[in-house]
Parts: structure tokens; sequence; C-alpha cells
């Protein structure tokens, strides 16, 4: 879920899979491509390798995937819709205007145990390899909507008191973002997953707390 370095042109599957076969035929693609994109990165994941890892032929993967790229877009697509599911219950959780206390950290939470979870593939994904223009407007449609449902929450928080709350809900989430992807891509920086949370919490809670002067 990070913005993308730079885009390219469209990589589209073939045919979208319709029988169980065919769909089961896809994922072994696209689980055996994740694991060597991981391991070896983008450059020697051939697509007779990822055939050969997958169990299938090297017709069999063309059926359904033009090239490499293509299988790096539909693999994108799928990691950008695992993380807006990861983090959409703890959006939605918004809705009810909880203090920030009680908001912010199921938020972090969802980030941080999403990117933790197969950090290396993320950044094959989002650093190493470019984005189609497609994928480039949907990471736009979920920021724009996660910022919406956290301007909406500001809003109804008689505490929060910022002068522009779209602006506010962006670098939220941008911030949170940031360094949960700094961190997620260089495990060396030092923490535990908890610990990360704990911090980037402790930042985004500082930043809505009141100013000493406001508070007198």
């Amino acid at each position: 879920m990070s913005p993308p370095p730079r885009a390219r042109r469209p990589a589209s599957p073939r045919k979208p899979p319709r029988q169980q076969r065919s769909r089961e035929t896809v994922r072994a693609i696209l689980e055996a491509a994740a694991r060597i994109f991981e391991e070896r990165g983008v450059e020697e994941a051939t697509t007779d390798r990822i055939a050969e890892h997958a169990g299938v032929s090297i017709g069999s993967l063309y059926q359904y995937f033009p090239g490499k790229e293509a299988i790096l877009a539909t693999l994108a697509r799928c990691h950008l819709l695992a993380g807006w599911e990861a983090l959409a219950p703890a959006l939605a959780a918004l809705d009810a205007a909880p203090p920030p206390a009680a908001a912010l950290p199921p938020l972090v939470r969802a980030l941080v145990s999403f990117h933790e979870g197969r950090a290396r593939l993320h950044r094959t994904l989002f650093v190493e390899g470019a984005l189609d223009p497609e994928l480039v407007r949907v990471l736009a449609a979920a920021r724009a909507e996660a910022c919406a449902r956290i301007v909406r929450w500001l809003a109804a928080r008689p505490e929060i008191d910022v002068p522009d709350p779209a602006l506010s809900a962006r670098l939220l989430f941008d911030a949170a973002l940031a360094l949960v992807h700094g961190f997620a891509l260089d495990p060396s920086a030092g923490g535990t997953p908890a610990d990360r949370e704990r911090e980037i919490v402790r930042l985004l809670t500082g930043y809505l707390s009141p100013a000493p002067s406001a508070a007198r």
C-alpha cells in the first residue's frame, strides 16, 4: 500500500480463471512467483522458473499471463486488496468516533502486522517493480477513502483541534504508512514489531494533542 516510485505500461492477465481447476492453476503460479520474487528478486524470476516451481507447463502459464510483468501486476493487486482488508475494520471503527487512544492503536497495528508478514514481497512489488497505471489509480482511491474516514473521525472528536482536517488526515495516514514501510523494508532499523507499533502510535497521538499554550 505504498506510493509507487514510477509507473509502467499496463500489464494484465490474458484471461480470468473461471473453473476451479483454472483458479487452482493461477493460485499456484502466483504463489510460486511470490516465493521466487522474495528469494531472488525481479530480475531472476523468469517465467520458466515460475512455471517449474508452480508445477505447471510454460504453456499453461502463458494461457493466463502474457509475461512476468502481468504476474507482478496481479500480485500487486492481490497484495493491495489484502492490505485494504486488513485495514478496513480499524477504519470502520472510526465511525463510532473513539478517542485517539482507542482509535490509533488498531490502525497502526493493522498496518504493522500486514507489512511484517511478507516484507520482502512488499519490497519487490512496490520498490523493485514499477506499478501499472491502473494500480496507481487504485492506490490513490484507497488512500482517498481512508483519509475521508479519518476526516470524519477528526470532526467528531471535540478535543482534537486541527485547522485543516483534510490536511491532518493525509498527514496521519501518510506518516503511519511511511513509518511502517520504512521498518518493514529495513528490519535492521531496530525494535520489535510491538515496539514500532507503540512508538508510531505515540508519535501520532502527540501530533493530535493540543499544544501546551492551547491547553491552558
